[in-house]
């Protein structure tokens, strides 16, 4: 198998023709995220090892859902972003994204930092600081046409991380695991409380795997009241009835 044929096949499959140059800078990303992984722990050995599907085409589903729920959309924030998943990986395939890195945890701030300079990427910003920081500042609050995050914790915490961020009419696009469907439900009340419409799930395969994985999909319908998000620490401690 030629170098990223895995993904460049599985982007394929979801509509994304990925060129030489976008090939080029995925292979750098999985390299310096191996380089990293040696000495801060970014991700696990065996997600490590399947990178490529686990991380960066899992990432790249999100595609086809944020251009049917957000064809124009220009601006996307990744909320605990980690090593980039999903934010990163979307912005390589979709270059004309302006992305918002938001991650709390200092060495993987120096290491999105690193990485985006390394890939020559530009309109990326990594923000320093915890979700409920950046979702009171103004210029972000309320500025984004799409929100996406991944393996932040339960929906209703991820809701009211997400959701104060997005402009009325925008997204939360989450991937999620085995319990989406339940959590939407246990979801319904939180998502009215911070102006989101209905709560929608569907199933996404990942290439070569049994493994299903999920998408949840929040609209904003009206402007999110200023109690929200809590301070820091509250949402997870206390997540929203």
């Amino acid at each position: 198998m030629k170098k990223l044929e895995l993904l460049a096949n599985g982007a394929s499959a979801l509509g994304i023709e990925l060129n030489d140059l976008q090939l080029g800078q995925f292979q750098t990303y999985l390299d310096g995220l191996a380089e990293w992984n040696r000495r801060t722990n970014l991700t696990s050995t065996g997600a490590l090892a399947n990178a490529e599907r686990v991380h960066l085409l899992d990432s790249l589903t999100l595609a086809p859902v944020m251009r049917r729920e957000a064809p124009s959309a220009q601006r996307l924030v990744d909320v605990g972003s980690g090593a980039g998943f999903p934010g990163l990986a979307l912005k390589i395939a979709l270059p004309d994204l302006e992305v918002v890195l938001v991650e709390a945890t200092g060495k993987k701030v120096e290491f999105l930092r690193w990485m985006t300079s390394n890939l020559g990427l530009g309109d990326v910003e990594v923000f320093a600081g915890r979700a409920e920081a950046v979702g009171r500042r103004v210029g972000y609050r309320e500025a984004f046409d799409v929100a996406t995050a991944r393996a932040v914790g339960q929906l209703k915490l991820v809701m009211e991380l997400t959701l104060p961020l997005c402009k009325i009419g925008g997204v939360l696009i989450a991937q999620r695991g085995g319990d989406a469907e339940e959590e939407s439900v246990l979801a319904v009340k939180a998502a009215a409380t911070l102006g989101a419409g209905n709560i929608s799930v569907e199933s996404t395969p990942v290439a070569d795997s049994e493994t299903r994985g999920f998408i949840t999909v929040v609209r904003k319908l009206s402007t999110t009241s200023d109690r929200f998000p809590r301070r820091d620490g509250i949402p997870a401690k206390r997540p929203l009835a």
